[in-house]
C-alpha cells in the first residue's frame, strides 16, 4: 500500500479519516500471528466487533489474542509494508542493532564461559596445593614424633645414668665432708685446750701475783695490792695507749692490763695518730673474743690487715652420725664457731681513709652481729649499700653513711630487694645531697621501723622528699633537719599531721613561720626537744602554743632576733617550765633583764644556759643567776657583762664552766673575784677578753684547784708566766688554747712538758715567738695538737 503516498490527496485523506490503514493493519497482523483455519471468519468477526464499538481504539496488534507475544521487528516489518514512515521503524537499523545485541551477548557468554572455566581450573590447583600442604605438614610431624620419641627414650636413659653418677658422687662428698668436719672437729678441741690452758695459767699468775706478799720497797708496787675491784676500776679509766705501756711495767700489771673486761670496748681513735695497722691487728687477735665495741674513727693507717681481722669468720658444721635400727640413720649437727671479734655489736670506721667497698663487704660478711655502724665521711659506694640491704646485716639497728657522697639512689633500691636494715632504727644521712625523692622513697619502704633520723646540710631535701619519708616511717620520735634551707610550712605540717614526735631540730630556715611551730607543738604533746635556731620568721606569737607543751626539756632559738621577753614569758609561765634543762637564746637581741629574772624564777631545773650576743643584757640581769641553784654551764659570749656582773655569777655554787669569750669589757679584777667564790670551775673560756692579762690567770691557778680546760685564745697581754701559774696549780689541766698570745715562746712548751701530764689538747695557733721544734715536743704527748707561726686573724689584731 505504498502507492497510498503518491495518490489523490482527497482519497487519502477519506483512508486517513476512516482509519482504513490501521484496520488493514490490524486485519493482517492478526492473520500473520493468529493463522486462523478460516480467515474470511476471521476478518468478518474482527470487522464486526469494529462496528459495534465505535468508540474502539484500533492499533496494529488489537486482533491479536493475548496468548500470543509478538517481537517489536514483527511490527516494523507489518509497517513498513503500509508505508507509514512516522509510524514505524528503520528496519536496516533494527537489523544492525539486533546485530549487535546478539554479538555482545554471544562475547559476553563466551567470556562468562571461558572466566568460569579459569576459576573452577584455580580452584583446582588451590585445592590441590592445599592437599600437598596438608600431606607435607602430616609426614613432617610424624617424623617429628618418632624423633621425639626415640629422643625421649635417650634422655630418660641419661637420666637415669645422671641419677646413678650423682648417688656415687653424693656418696663421695659425704665421706669427704665428714673428714673433713672430723678434722676440724680435731682442730676446734685443739684450740680450745690451747686457750683452757692458758686462761688457767693466766690466773694462776694473777692469783700468785695477788698472793705474793712482798714488803714495800723490794719492786712491789702498791697498786698491785689494792683489791681486784679497785685497781680494775684504776685501769678501767686508761686508754688504749695506757693501756700497752702498763703491760710493760711488770708482770701483775700485764695481768691485770689481760682481763678481758678491760678490752670489751676499744676506742683507737685518741690514739689515730701514731696507731699502726700492725698493733691493731694484735691487739684485736689477743683480744678477739671479748670485743664489743670497736672506734677507729679518724685511724688513716689501718689498712687492710686490720679489717681482715675485724671480719674473719668461720664457721664449722660438725655432723656425727648415729647409726639405728631399719637402716634409719639420724644426723646431728653441732655446730662450733671460731671466728675474730664474732661478738663485735658496734663499729666505727668514719673519717678512715681507706675504707672502701671491698673491705666492707670482707667486714659485713664475717661481722653479721652488728647493731651500729658508723661509716660517716668515707669513700663507700653502691657495693658497700647492696651489701647492707642483704642478709649480713639484718640485726643492724644504727646506721651512719653522713656525708657519704658516693652511693646514689640506685644504691638504695637495693635495700628494698633484701631484707637486711630492716630493722634500722637509727639513720644519719646528713651531707648526702645526692639523695632524691626516688632514694628517700626506697628508704622509706625498707626502713619503716626508723625512729630516729637525721638529714642535716641537704640544700637539696625538698618538702616532696619529707612527705614521702614521713608517710611510710610512722614510727619515727626524732628528726633532725639542720641546715636544710628549701623546707616550707608544707613539710613540717605533713610532719605533724603524720607522726608524734619527741625531738625537732631545725637551723638556718629562713621559710618557716609560726604556723609549723603551732602545728608541731598541737600535735607532738610529748615534744621534749625543740631547736629553732636561725629561723628568723619565728616571732613570739608561736610561743604561746609551745609554752603548753608538758614536757619540753630542751629549748634552743638561737637567732630567732624577732623575739621579746612576751615570747619566753609564755615559756616560763608554761607548764614544762620547772623541767627545762638545756635554754639557747643566744642572738636574740630583744631580750632584756626582765627575761632572765623570770628563768631564775620559774627554771628551777635549768642546768646549761646560752645567752650569747644578747646586747640587751646588763649587769643587773646577771645578778639574777646566782640565785639559779641548778645551773652547771654559762655561756655569756659578747654579753656587755662587767667585772660587777662577773662577781656576782661566781656566787653560784653548782657552776662549773663558764664561757665569756669576746666579753671586752671583763678585767683582771672580774676574773679575781669571780675565782675566789666559784673554786669548782672546771672550764674557763675568756677567748678574746683583750683587757686580760697574766693576773687573771694567776687568781684562777690560785682558786681553781679542778680546772680542766682553759681557753685565752686572742688575749694578747698574756705571758709565760700566765702558762706557768696554770701549770703549776692545774694538775688537772687537759686542754688548752693560748692560739694569738703573741707574748709566749718556748718557755711555755717547757712549762707544760714538765707539770701536765694529763694534757689532751693544745691549740698554739698564730704564735709567733714558739718556734716549731719546741712545739713539736708537746706532739706525741698529747691526742690534738695544733701549732703556726702565721699572724693571726684580722679580727684579732684590731682587738689587740
Amino acid at each position: 500500500m505504498a502507492f497510498l503516498q503518491d495518490s489523490d490527496p482527497i482519497f487519502r485523506d477519506y483512508i486517513i479519516k476512516h482509519s482504513l490503514p490501521q484496520i488493514y493493519k490490524a486485519l493482517l497482523a492478526g492473520l500473520c500471528i493468529s493463522c486462523p483455519e478460516d480467515p474470511l471468519h476471521f476478518i468478518e468477526e474482527k470487522i464486526l466487533s469494529i462496528l459495534q464499538d465505535q468508540d474502539f481504539e484500533i492499533v496494529w496488534h488489537t486482533f491479536i489474542d493475548k496468548d500470543k507475544q509478538i517481537s517489536s521487528l514483527a511490527g516494523g516489518i507489518v509497517n513498513y509494508i503500509f508505508g507509514y514512515p512516522e509510524d514505524s521503524l528503520n528496519l536496516s537499523h533494527l537489523l544492525e542493532k539486533a546485530y549487535t545485541c546478539y554479538h555482545t551477548n554471544l562475547t559476553k557468554m563466551c567470556f562468562t564461559g571461558w572466566k568460569s572455566y579459569i576459576w573452577q581450573k584455580k580452584m583446582k590447583a588451590a585445592r590441590l596445593l592445599e592437599r600437598m600442604e596438608e600431606a607435607e605438614i602430616y609426614h613432617t610431624q610424624r617424623r617429628i614424633k618418632l624423633a621425639f620419641i626415640k629422643w625421649t627414650a635417650w634422655v630418660q636413659f641419661q637420666k637415669q645414668r645422671w641419677k646413678d653418677a650423682e648417688r656415687k658422687l653424693q656418696k663421695v662428698q659425704e665421706s669427704v665432708h665428714c673428714r673433713k668436719i672430723i678434722t676440724a672437729w680435731h682442730h676446734v678441741v685443739q684450740d680450745a685446750k690451747r686457750t683452757k690452758e692458758y686462761f688457767k695459767k693466766l690466773e694462776r699468775d694473777m692469783k700468785e701475783s695477788q698472793n705474793l706478799d712482798i714488803p714495800q720497797g723490794d719492786g712491789q708496787d702498791k697498786l698491785s695490792l689494792l683489791p681486784n675491784r679497785l685497781y680494775l676500776k684504776i685501769f678501767q679509766s686508761l686508754g688504749v695507749r695506757d693501756l700497752l705501756k702498763c703491760a710493760q711495767v711488770c708482770q701483775s700489771w700485764k695481768a691485770i692490763t689481760q682481763i678481758s673486761s678491760l678490752w670489751t670496748e676499744i676506742d683507737f681513735s685518741p690514739e689515730s695518730s701514731w696507731i699502726t695497722d700492725q698493733m691493731v691487728e694484735r691487739i684485736l687477735r689477743l683480744h678477739r673474743v671479748y670485743v664489743i665495741s670497736v672506734n677507729l674513727c679518724g685511724c688513716s693507717m689501718v689498712q687492710r690487715l686490720s679489717f681482715r681481722r675485724i671480719s674473719t669468720f668461720t664457721f664449722i658444721c660438725l655432723a656425727t652420725f648415729i647409726f639405728c635400727f631399719v637402716n634409719l640413720i639420724n644426723i646431728l649437727n653441732t655446730f662450733i664457731f671460731k671466728g675474730q671479734c664474732r661478738n663485735l655489736q658496734e663499729l666505727d670506721l668514719s673519717e678512715c681513709p681507706t675504707v672502701n667497698d671491698e673491705n666492707m663487704k670482707m667486714i659485713l660478711e664475717g661481722c653479721q652481729s652488728l647493731l651500729g655502724l658508723n661509716l660517716a665521711c668515707t669513700h663507700i659506694a653502691n657495693a658497700t649499700i647492696k651489701v647492707l640491704g642483704s642478709r649480713c646485716c639484718v640485726m643492724l639497728r644504727s646506721l651512719n653513711l653522713a656525708y657519704c657522697v658516693h652511693f646514689s639512689d640506685k644504691g638504695l633500691q637495693y635495700l628494698t630487694t633484701g631484707t637486711g636494715c630492716r630493722r634500722l632504727r637509727h639513720l644519719n644521712l646528713s651531707g648526702c645531697s645526692q639523695i632524691t625523692v626516688d632514694g628517700f622513697t626506697c628508704i622509706a619502704e625498707t626502713c619503716n621501723s626508723l625512729q630516729q633520723i637525721v638529714l642535716n646540710d641537704l640544700p637539696t631535701l625538698t618538702d616532696i622528699c619529707v612527705q614521702v619519708l614521713v608517710s611510710r616511717c610512722r614510727m619515727l620520735t626524732g628528726i633532725s633537719l639542720l641546715d636544710s634551707t628549701n623546707l616550707s610550712d608544707a613539710a613540717f605540717k605533713a610532719v605533724a599531721e603524720v607522726i608524734d614526735l619527741t625531738k625537732i631540730l631545725i637551723e638556718g630556715n629562713d621559710v618557716i613561720t609560726d604556723s609549723s611551730v603551732k602545728a608541731l607543738c598541737r600535735s607532738c604533746r610529748k615534744l621534749s626537744e625543740l631547736h629553732l635556731s636561725c629561723c628568723p620568721r619565728v616571732t613570739d606569737a608561736c610561743f604561746k602554743t609551745l609554752g603548753n607543751l608538758t614536757k619540753l626539756c630542751n629549748l634552743n632559738i638561737s637567732g630567732c632576733f624577732k623575739v621579746t621577753d612576751m615570747g619566753l614569758h609564755y615559756i616560763t609561765e608554761g607548764p614544762s617550765a620547772g623541767q627545762l634543762r638545756e635554754l639557747d637564746l643566744s642572738y636574740c637581741l630583744k631580750i632584756t633583764d626582765l627575761s632572765l629574772r623570770r628563768i631564775t624564777q620559774k627554771c628551777i631545773s635549768l642546768t646549761n644556759l646560752a645567752l650569747c650576743f644578747c646586747e640587751n643584757l646588763t649587769d643587773n640581769g646577771f645578778e639574777c643567776l646566782d640565785k639559779c641553784s641548778s645551773l652547771i654551764s654559762l655561756d655569756i659570749s659578747g654579753c656587755k657583762i662587767h667585772d660587777k656582773g662577773l662577781a656576782t655569777l661566781g656566787a653560784n655554787p653548782s657552776l662549773r664552766k663558764l664561757t665569756a669569750a669576746e666579753c671586752v669589757f671583763i678585767t683582771d679584777i672580774g676574773i679575781k673575784m669571780f675565782c675566789r667564790l666559784c673554786q669548782r670551775l672546771e672550764l674557763l673560756d675568756v677567748c678574746q677578753c683583750v683587757r686580760l692579762s697574766d693576773r687573771a690567770i694567776k687568781a684562777l691557778s690560785f682558786f681553781c684547784r679542778t680546772i680542766a680546760t682553759v681557753k685565752i685564745a686572742g688575749c694578747p697581754k698574756m705571758t709565760d708566766a700566765a702558762v706557768k701559774y696554770l701549770t703549776r696549780a692545774g694538775h688537772f689541766l687537759r686542754e688548752l688554747d693560748v692560739s694569738g698570745c703573741s707574748l709566749l715562746t718556748d718557755h711555755t712548751v717547757c712549762f707544760l712538758q714538765c707539770s701536765c701530764l694529763h694534757l689532751r689538747s693544745i691549740n698554739m695557733l698564730y704564735c709567733r715567738n714558739i718556734s716549731r721544734q719546741a712545739a713539736l715536743k708537746l706532739h706525741h704527748r698529747v691526742q690534738r695538737w695544733k701549732h703556726s707561726n702565721d699572724d693571726g686573724p684580722t679580727f684579732w689584731i684590731n682587738d689587740s
